[in-house]
């Protein structure tokens, strides 16, 4: 990999980042979201309030929540300590 030539290595990582890129931001959406509520991204489409004209109005509007940076990353930190303690339950559990 160190012998190809520099623009090949720029379009390989750049291709990497787009495809991470799109994950990253839906996990982070969706820690801002549960920040607020208990749902999930999925559920957004169906969450929604009719008008009188019939009009749809999404009942959770994602780029409108106001959460701080510290809200997110405690939801992060916490998501990772509820997997880790999950983790362990079942491999103590198995013993």
């Amino acid at each position: 990999m160190n012998k190809l030539p520099d623009s090949v290595l720029d379009k390989i990582f750049q291709y990497k980042h787009q495809l991470e890129y799109a994950q990253v931001m839906e996990d982070l959406i969706q820690h801002k979201i549960h920040c607020r509520y208990d749902v999930t991204i999925g559920m957004l489409p169906y969450m929604f309030y009719m008008a009188e004209e019939g009009l749809r109005i999404p009942s959770i509007d994602a780029s409108n929540l106001e959460v701080y940076a510290f809200e997110i990353l405690h939801m992060i930190k916490s998501k990772k300590l509820i997997e880790l303690n999950y983790f362990l339950f079942f491999i103590f559990a198995s013993i």
